[in-house]
């Protein structure tokens, strides 16, 4: 009896049908894989807020703020030696006074058992998870350790590429408490003005932000005479780490939304840009955060310590830069 098999044009035909639907479900699950990164990061803010909590209730209801008094933020995304210990240990750390972002966030896996992995959003690209291994010392506990990175001394590795996330910035007149606004945010996704995958990078590799640089079919923010609203249909002013469609915002009542727009703060305040002044600005310069403010001296190539809150109202979350 002649045994009955597949024709060369069957197998074909069945090849082709596989490769339509592989075709036709890679997207829905790509789309379905960034939307799990998206709620896996707004968990790990929400957790990050829970440890804020904690933090503040045993510090009279301020929020983590690291270095010695006087501090004011690294104009070089680093700390003077993070591995310092002993009796003089903070001094070491901090040196001249001028503490990064990430150190003070550092100071929740110190003493509230927050993890460096919770520090790390998935869809922001090339961002690692800080371990002991990567210091390049002999330090054998996190609590010993004053910010992320590796190495010592000035050249180890900035603190950005471990810490996926903003803070709003406590190095300035008005840090945020606890018993700030409710309303008020807090934390959030990378700031991407301060971001090597929305922003490019020096050598010349071009992001999002770099809108009317050799983009002329990406359209950056601006603001609508006619309807007086802020409109950004390209939605370039958004973090890079979920696909410019938004950005989990961490608020001061300890919840977390995503948020379709970087305009959230108090009086619909602009969260990645300090007002220009300490008069409460035009709706205008609250949402599309104009006056003073530059790309460039907000980018990665630029100085960020004179750049702070005007007011307890002024939204500004900043993050390190994730760039070498």
């Amino acid at each position: 009896m002649k045994k009955k098999g597949f024709t060369l044009v069957e197998l074909l035909v069945v090849i082709a049908i596989i490769a339509l639907l592989m075709g036709i479900l890679m997207p829905a699950l790509n789309r379905v894989r960034q939307i799990a990164y998206r709620m896996i990061c707004g968990t790990h803010l929400k957790g990050i807020g829970n440890a804020m909590i904690l933090y503040a209730n045993d510090s009279r209801e301020a929020y983590p703020v690291a270095g010695p008094a006087g501090r004011t933020w690294s104009t070089t995304g680093r700390i003077a030696l993070f591995d310092a210990m002993g009796m003089t240990a903070q001094a070491d750390a901090f040196g001249a006074g001028d503490p990064t972002v990430t150190s003070s966030l550092f100071m929740l896996v110190k003493g509230y058992d927050v993890t460096p992995s919770q520090f790390n959003c998935k869809g922001d690209v090339g961002i690692k998870e800080f371990k002991l291994s990567d210091t390049g010392t002999s330090v054998t506990d996190l609590a010993f350790i004053w910010d992320f990175g590796g190495g010592n001394g000035t050249d180890y590795s900035k603190p950005g590429q471990y810490n996926s996330y903003a803070y709003q910035l406590p190095y300035s007149s008005y840090p945020m408490s606890s018993v700030s606004a409710s309303g008020s945010p807090v934390c959030s996704d990378r700031n991407p003005y301060l971001d090597k995958n929305a922003y490019g990078n020096p050598s010349g590799a071009k992001g999002y932000l770099n809108a009317g640089d050799g983009a002329a079919d990406v359209v950056a923010p601006s603001w609508d005479t006619t309807k007086n609203e802020y409109k950004d249909p390209d939605k370039t002013g958004n973090c890079a780490a979920h696909q410019r469609e938004g950005q989990n915002v961490l608020y001061n009542d300890n919840h977390v939304g995503f948020e379709k727009f970087p305009n959230v703060g108090v009086q619909s305040d602009h969260i990645w840009k300090y007002w220009p002044s300490t008069t409460v600005p035009t709706q205008q310069i609250l949402q599309l955060g104009t006056g003073d403010f530059t790309e460039t001296a907000n980018g990665l190539d630029g100085s960020n310590a004179t750049q702070t809150p005007q007011n307890e109202q002024d939204a500004y979350l900043v993050s390190e830069r994730n760039i070498l």
